[in-house]
């Protein structure tokens, strides 16, 4: 009786430890999801801007030539877009695999995520005061080849009207492109830092 009793209870155990490790494989499983679905919007927008390019500089193109901006600054925004995608996707997207949300690599992974932090806030800040000074100058070529010497606002006629119209727009749509490059950047650091503070959270439990 005490050897069947004995073999019950080790029957029973091994029932018990394989529920425990099966729970714990579905928890890795269901952690290691979260983490990839908190990153996943950061790839999408970093893929959706990179596509954004070409039709962003086609209507670009089109404003340079009612506003008589020269092509060389064209070609120096648009080299300006393809680097700050290649950096983009180096920082944000290629740092990061599928297995690095996996129990045994969560320690490193946090530290890609902080290093991940520092070099997404260098890029954007270098980025935004390229914007900026890439669209003063755009300004000043507006202002020099259509509107000094000219009698732009006493004279509305349709290509004194579209003038007016991209010194508007340049100016709106340079304030609009900050703030959403902001923000996109602020709720990107902080989904890193909801990532790494769960990573923590594990690590503190372990």
């Amino acid at each position: 009786m005490e050897n069947l009793d004995f073999e019950q209870m080790k029957a029973q155990m091994a029932v018990l430890q394989n529920k425990i490790a099966t729970q714990e494989i579905v928890n890795d499983r269901l952690i290691s999801e979260s983490m990839k679905d908190k990153m996943s919007w950061i790839k999408k927008y970093i893929i959706l801007l990179i596509v954004a390019i070409p039709l962003a500089m086609y209507i670009w193109v089109d404003i340079c030539k009612t506003a008589h901006i020269p092509l060389w600054f064209t070609l120096i925004l648009l080299i300006g877009c393809i680097i700050d995608g290649y950096y983009g996707w180096k920082i944000n997207i290629t740092p990061i695999k599928d297995n690095d949300f996996e129990r045994q690599n969560l320690i490193e992974t946090a530290e890609k995520l902080r290093k991940m932090k520092r070099q997404r806030a260098i890029q954007t800040i270098v980025g935004l005061i390229a914007f900026v000074l890439l669209m003063l100058l755009a300004g000043v070529y507006l202002y020099i080849n259509n509107i000094r010497g000219a009698n732009v606002f006493s004279e509305l006629n349709a290509h004194n009207l579209e003038i007016i119209g991209g010194g508007v727009g340049l100016v709106i749509g340079t304030i609009v492109g900050m703030a959403f490059a902001w923000k996109m950047y602020k709720r990107s650091q902080r989904t890193n830092d909801a990532i790494i503070q769960q990573i923590e959270e594990l690590n503190t439990e372990e």
